[in-house]
């Protein structure tokens, strides 16, 4: 169960610049409230929603005491070795989701697909 959870927006195909504004792309992150990780990484999706208001991130805080049996879930229905805090996966659609994996890896992904400048650049 999140303790919180908010909606953000921007797009997401690195081909065309013109072609990511029309799309609309979700970004999921998950992970424990005292993860300085997790913070930075929302941080990185505010600046992305600001500058993109079609993508759509999602946000969900856990205890660190609940994180261990959330990140099990996870794991188990990406059927993925990632357990940090972070977890982050892509995609508007159950069954359509892919894992994008921590911080780092959602970090090279912004900064590649959207040219947006991340935290602990």
């Amino acid at each position: 169960m999140s303790i919180f959870s908010w909606f953000s927006t921007s797009p997401s195909s690195p081909s065309d610049a013109d072609d990511v504004t029309k799309k609309d792309t979700c970004y999921h992150i998950e992970g424990f409230l005292s993860c300085s990780y997790f913070h930075t990484a929302t941080e990185a999706a505010d600046r992305l929603s600001v500058k993109y208001p079609n993508v759509k991130v999602d946000v969900s805080a856990y205890t660190k005491q609940q994180w261990p049996e959330r990140s099990s879930e996870l794991r188990k229905e990406f059927n993925t070795q990632h357990r940090t805090s972070p977890f982050i996966y892509e995609g508007c659609s159950a069954g359509q989701q892919n894992v994008v994996g921590g911080y780092s890896e959602f970090a090279k992904l912004i900064k590649a697909t959207y040219k947006v400048n991340v935290p602990r650049d």
